[in-house]
């Protein structure tokens, strides 16, 4: 059985003045073959906190832990091996999908190829494959890149909007990897978003983010029981 992990991020600073808010005393516990979204309105802080926990911000106080060890400059890339980041930039674009994927899985040990082909085809999108990675559309650069971050089996991926401006058909095909991912190889989904829509079934836990605070958090059902007015309340 896998051990659950945790994110937490505690920043007692006050960026600058025109972003409006700070982060502060934030807890996140993203287990395991369970997706947990964060979700809050544009401008609540969501694409920083995710850059923070990733480790491509560095607060000037405060600290990001994982699984109870602190993440530091000099165990960044063991922490990059277990956390994976959705919207990094991870291929030569002149280069085809498969090509991309045959030189850059030597760098991940766990890499599983078959998966990979499992993921591709599950996504329909075996026609990316021979696709220099430029001339990809948008939704085929999204499954893409899931389907290679899944196949590097971390214990968790972060998604910063991963489904703004892609095409409905495209977005079922997208949330059938995720699933496929957290069912078949236990790893944990940090996806973040501001529409509420975008929660389906598949979401087990919820965070709002608002202004830079956790305001609320708990299970899908303890947050959605009475329907979606809460939180609407939150993201007006």
């Amino acid at each position: 059985m896998l051990k659950s992990f945790q994110l937490n991020y505690h920043y007692g600073i006050t960026p600058p003045k025109e972003n409006g808010f700070a982060i502060k005393d934030v807890f996140i516990n993203a287990e395991p073959g369970y997706i947990t979204c964060l979700l809050g309105k544009n401008a609540a802080g969501k694409t920083t906190l995710l850059s923070l926990l990733y480790g491509m911000l560095r607060p000037k106080s405060g600290k990001v832990s994982w699984d109870g060890k602190e993440v530091k400059y000099k165990n960044l890339a063991a922490y990059h091996r277990e956390v994976a980041y959705f919207g990094e930039k991870w291929c030569a674009e002149g280069l085809t999908v498969e090509k991309n994927v045959e030189m850059l899985s030597i760098l991940y040990p766990a890499f599983d190829r078959e998966l990979f082909d499992s993921l591709i085809k599950t996504a329909q999108a075996e026609g990316t494959l021979e696709k220099r990675y430029f001339e990809l559309s948008t939704g085929e650069r999204v499954k893409a890149e899931l389907a290679f971050l899944l196949a590097r089996k971390p214990k968790l991926i972060i998604l910063d909007e991963p489904l703004a401006n892609i095409d409905p058909v495209f977005k079922m095909d997208i949330l059938e990897l995720l699933q496929k991912g957290v069912a078949e190889n236990g790893t944990g989904v940090l996806i973040s978003t501001h529409l509420i829509d975008e929660i389906s079934d598949m979401v087990d836990y919820i965070y709002v983010l608002d202004n830079g605070k956790i305001v609320k958090h708990g299970s899908r059902f303890e947050l959605m029981g009475d329907g979606e007015g809460t939180l609407r309340e939150v993201l007006n």
